[in-house]
């Protein structure tokens, strides 16, 4: 089933985007994750902060919304992608390199959760140029989630994501104020 194939964490049934508890200064942020969820307007996502702003709650809840719609996506942390990959050197047909990386490439929604924590090595930045590369170039929708600035990424990477806006197929959105669970805090107040 696709919900098996998204590997969503087992542990986090309560991130949804309704759930998401938003707050005025986040309007930009929650209008730009529902446009990606409903496939209404965005194709590209990417949100750029410290942590603890509910980035990977928005990923989630963006691959639930289109999971409920009966539609592939794929939710993963970016050093468990490359893990994956390089486990698949030696396995056969869908557990294979080959079949990982064309999922990775294709499916219809991808979500990189934490882009820039991976072990950056020659090989680690041709994959994720690969799979980020081909995405672009045919538009397929994609969420990223990364607590670096985006001059910190690869730059090839880098030059995809902030060509996004200029394309008109997506946006990168720094979320302002307080970090989401100190957020949270002043609301039970």
């Amino acid at each position: 089933t696709y919900l098996k194939l998204c590997k969503l964490p087992d542990a986090r049934p309560e991130w949804t985007l309704e759930n998401y508890k938003s707050r005025p200064d986040y309007k930009e942020l929650i209008e730009a994750a529902w446009s990606v969820a409903d496939d209404t307007g965005l194709k590209w996502l990417t949100i750029q902060s410290a942590s603890g702003y509910g980035k990977s709650h928005l990923a989630v809840g963006i691959c639930r919304k289109w999971l409920e719609r009966g539609k592939p996506a794929r939710y993963i942390y970016v050093p468990d992608l490359i893990l994956e990959l390089k486990q698949g050197f030696d396995a056969d047909g869908d557990a294979s390199y080959q079949s990982k990386m064309n999922f990775f490439k294709n499916v219809s929604l991808l979500a990189l959760d934490d882009l820039g924590t991976e072990n950056s090595t020659p090989w680690v930045r041709e994959q994720l140029d690969t799979i980020i590369d081909h995405r672009y170039m045919n538009k397929l929708p994609l969420v990223v989630t990364t607590n670096q600035s985006l001059n910190e990424l690869m730059p090839r990477v880098a030059s995809r994501l902030k060509r996004i806006e200029l394309d008109g197929i997506g946006k990168t959105i720094i979320p302002p104020g307080l970090p989401y669970m100190e957020y949270l805090k002043t609301l039970k107040k």
